[in-house]
């Protein structure tokens, strides 16, 4: 009786240890990889990147040349890259992108410069010869003009896909209809949608018609390892994706 039961228990821990991998083999993956340096392209070591979807969470750490790697079930995941230094304020974030299929994309990141502190609430006017005027307290809107930050636009795709455009910036202007987003030490503004990123010196938005006109050393990636660089690019946030319009000055 006793051999009887310890084969039964046997062939439970086999059926269940089998079965394990028969689940993990059927579901469909997709495997993300890439590279984290600072605003110097230098490789950042230890750097911690964490994909955050419905249904799963994985973090990882950049390696001794900043390169990161990792597999993940299809499907939509937001993705942050922090470096534990809070001296240097070193933080990416990522929004909402999609892999639908199995596949390799590359999700590399570049970790900037803090931007300027609004939190007080105060901005100070400095004259021409570099001395302070006056100290002025200004709405949140308007301090972000001056000091930088982050603007998020909610697109939703066809599907109802709640996709967001981001954009870092250094400095803003803001006018009806348009956003015209500046550089500044060692931080191009930086936009991103979907697997979409940009980088560049200005970048203006026009929400209307969801065209980007980016001018002034810029690149741009779509979740593969190439790169493209011009002096002018102009774009269409169409669906899910982002399409290439012909070079040249937004129509108002």
């Amino acid at each position: 009786m006793r051999l009887r039961n310890l084969a039964l228990a046997s062939s439970v821990l086999c059926t269940i240890s089998y079965a394990q991998p028969i689940l993990t083999l059927s579901q469909k993956t997709f495997h993300v990889r890439g590279k984290i340096v600072d605003s110097y392209n230098s490789a950042i070591v230890g750097a911690e990147v964490k994909f955050e979807g419905s249904n799963t969470t994985a973090t990882v750490s950049s390696d001794s040349r900043g390169f990161y790697h990792t597999e993940l079930p299809v499907g939509r995941y937001s993705m942050t890259v922090v470096k534990g230094s809070s001296g240097y304020g070193k933080y990416y974030r990522r929004p909402l992108f999609r892999v639908s299929s199995p596949k390799t994309i590359v999700l590399d990141a570049t970790l900037y410069p803090p931007l300027p502190s609004c939190d007080s609430g105060i901005m100070i006017e400095r004259r021409p010869d570099g001395t302070t005027k006056s100290e002025i307290r200004a709405e949140p809107d308007t301090l972000r003009d001056k000091c930088g930050g982050w603007d998020r636009y909610p697109l939703l795709s066809n599907e109802g896909v709640p996709f967001e455009l981001l954009v870092r910036y250094f400095s803003r202007l803001r006018r009806d209809g348009e956003r015209i987003y500046n550089s500044g030490f060692q931080n191009p503004v930086f936009v991103a949608f979907n697997l979409f990123t940009l980088t560049a010196d200005h970048v203006t938005y026009e929400t209307a018609s969801r065209t980007l006109l980016a001018t002034g050393n810029v690149t741009t990636t779509n979740g593969s390892a190439g790169s493209a660089h011009a002096n002018s690019m102009k774009f269409r946030i169409n669906n899910d994706s982002v399409l290439r319009l012909p070079d040249g000055k937004m129509k108002h």
